[in-house]
């Protein structure tokens, strides 16, 4: 049997919050999986929108480059949202790679499969658990077309899909073991959490029918609802307030633990039933905040802050190394190393790298300039935003799609592509702080100050008077070389004594730029009083540190913001230079070797490498 690829997608799954439960004993499935293979957090680009995210991890590309900037799209009579269909992505998936080249694919649950019909492929999309009847009807209307490719094993999934209704007492009673004394005409969170799980066992039973019957060789599965979850009950699994009183939290304290211990237990069958020549992969796009998290959890309308950027990446089987853990892999990097993996070429135009440290043995990679001149089809053209504003659902739909397009832009340093975008919602909803901020930031790295500074008057209108508008101000006096006025409007600023942790990070780069290292040093350990966690304080003072002269010092802190967040080039950079500065020239190659991995393409650390002597050469006790 040729080698298979089972991969597995936890919306919001999350070491924080598994690791834990892992050491307890709960997660059996995931602890056999981490002894016996490569592992570690995966930072996603952003936004963090599930659907975006979950295209990046099979395109190994972002959302401005997919097409897919919005988890719903526009329906054919231009007047509801329906989910996303396959027509609007822009880049090859994996699993249309790999059936180029003659594999069997098995997709399930993915975003932007709906309509899909590639060759090779058993495709169910994220449509495939929606209810297509009221409540009580049974059994249900058949899937809406373009469910299933191919069309016909409809016939007999249709059957597999777990309604609200099917999850019972006692499924209930696993998650919230005192659920009677819930009042559940003012409280619809049982209810809630019926819908979540009905779609992941939807999936699951389907995933189990398939693996067993279907021919494959790679096999993507999707879990979306741990991300539901942990944001309505993350607060009472960490035993925070939740609500008007501490009985709450403890009704709901094990609804994340049950979900995990069920995940796990859901993994081992999947595992099983794909045999144990299977390779596994089980990643998450991001995961979630688990501090400063507000009483009673994240409300319905908070779509982004409960997340984190860091999720999870896990990868087992033969070729990858055992009790292996991972630094600095990202969700970009998930196609390429799957590629590899296959003994595939990456495409160029991906920007994610293959994690070589995660196999036993270092694989040959080969590259292609793209897949889609490879496989010789063109991409559909990029589809049209709606434009019926008089539609409130249609416009805020365009609104949110094209600032997901401006952010993931703006993440990957494409201000040329973003400030088109950005400049038109500026336009129409002046009043909107982060497009102004934007904006203005947009305009800055490319250069055109004179534009920057006719939008920062325009935004100082909406913004109060103090340090959210000293700050900007005093970016775009230093942009135009007027240290001065820069440095009186810091020291204005920071009279203010802020304690905001984003103005006091924005304060230490302006603190950097000017070469104040003792104001620098004094608000970055302000920073860390607030919060010792906070990676980028910890380089801050490193930085400081160094220029003042304290070589020991700054190489401790630098240490201490690599170990909080790894993928932190500068980290890197200064502490090589803070070893460098106490003679320890093996210890400062080897960092800059790390930031080379972490960074191919740094030219200032390739510049840097080239100047430290070789061991050999190294001065005597260097």
């Amino acid at each position: 049997m040729s080698p298979r690829l089972l991969l597995i997608e936890l919306e919001a799954a999350d070491w924080k919050v598994f690791h834990p439960l892992m050491d307890a004993g709960e997660m059996p499935a995931f602890n056999r999986l981490v002894d016996q293979g490569a592992s570690g957090e995966l930072l996603a680009p952003q936004p963090l929108v599930p659907a975006l995210l979950s295209t990046s991890l099979m395109t190994g590309k972002r959302a401005w480059q997919h097409g897919i900037c919005h988890a719903s799209e526009v329906a054919s009579d231009d007047r509801q949202l329906v989910a996303i269909t396959a027509a609007r992505r822009r880049s090859s998936t994996l699993w249309q790679m790999l059936a180029h080249e003659g594999k069997q694919c098995l997709i399930i649950g993915w975003p932007a499969t709906h309509g899909e019909k590639t060759g090779n492929s058993v495709i169910i999309s994220d449509r495939f658990p929606y209810p297509t009847a009221g409540p009580g009807i049974k059994p249900w209307p058949a899937a809406a077309p373009g469910t299933y490719w191919p069309e016909d094993i409809g016939r007999k999934l249709d059957a597999q899909r777990v309604s609200p209704e099917d999850i019972g007492a006692n499924v209930i009673s696993q998650y919230i073991p005192d659920w009677r004394k819930i009042d559940q005409k003012r409280d619809h969170r049982i209810g809630q959490l019926r819908l979540f799980l009905a779609a992941d066992y939807s999936y699951q039973t389907a995933a189990l029918a398939l693996l067993k019957e279907t021919k494959w060789d790679f096999a993507a599965l999707r879990f979306p609802a741990l991300a539901p979850i942990s944001r309505l009950f993350l607060s009472h699994h960490l035993s925070l307030p939740g609500g008007s009183n501490q009985e709450e939290v403890q009704l709901y304290h094990h609804v994340i633990r049950a979900s995990c211990r069920i995940l796990d237990e859901m993994i081992r069958q999947l595992v099983k039933r794909a045999g144990p020549e299977t390779t596994v992969m089980i990643v998450s796009g991001h995961g979630v905040r688990t501090q400063a998290i507000p009483p009673g959890g994240f409300p319905a309308s908070d779509k982004e802050s409960w997340k984190s950027p860091y999720g999870i990446f896990l990868a087992s089987g033969p070729q990858f190394a055992p009790d292996a853990l991972l630094h600095g892999a990202g969700v970009l990097d998930v196609a390429p190393t799957v590629l590899t993996w296959f003994g595939l070429p990456i495409g160029e135009d991906m920007e994610g790298r293959v994690l070589m440290e995660s196999f036993v043995e270092i694989p040959k990679v080969s590259r292609v300039d793209s897949w889609e001149k490879w496989m010789g089809i063109s991409p559909p053209p990029a589809g049209e935003n709606a434009t019926a504003a008089a539609n409130p659902v249609l416009a805020g739909w365009r609104r949110e799609s094209d600032w997901n397009f401006v952010q993931s832009c703006l993440d990957a340093a494409r201000y040329s592509e973003a400030l088109p975008v950005l400049d038109r919602l500026f336009r129409e909803f002046p009043e909107r702080v982060e497009l102004g901020h934007a904006l203005f930031q947009c305009q800055m790295s490319l250069g055109r100050l004179t534009e920057a500074a006719d939008t920062l008057e325009v935004a100082l209108e909406s913004l109060p008077p103090g340090i959210a508008s000293l700050l900007p101000r005093a970016e775009l006096a230093l942009a135009q070389r007027n240290s001065n006025l820069a440095r009186s409007l810091v020291s204005e600023a920071l009279k203010l004594n802020p304690t905001n942790p984003l103005a006091l990070r924005k304060l230490g780069l302006l603190l950097l730029r000017l070469r104040e290292w003792d104001e620098l040093a004094r608000i970055a350990k302000q920073a860390l009083a607030l919060n010792e966690q906070d990676a980028i304080a910890w380089l801050g003072l490193a930085a400081a540190q160094l220029r003042k002269g304290n070589a020991v010092e700054a190489a401790e802190s630098a240490a201490r913001a690599i170990g909080l967040k790894f993928f932190l080039p500068d980290a890197h950079f200064v502490l090589a230079r803070a070893l460098v500065a106490q003679g320890k020239w093996q210890e400062a190659t080897e960092a800059v070797q790390t930031l080379r991995k972490l960074q191919p393409d740094n030219r200032v650390a390739a510049a840097y490498s080239r100047r430290l002597p070789r061991q050999d050469d190294s001065p005597a006790g260097g």
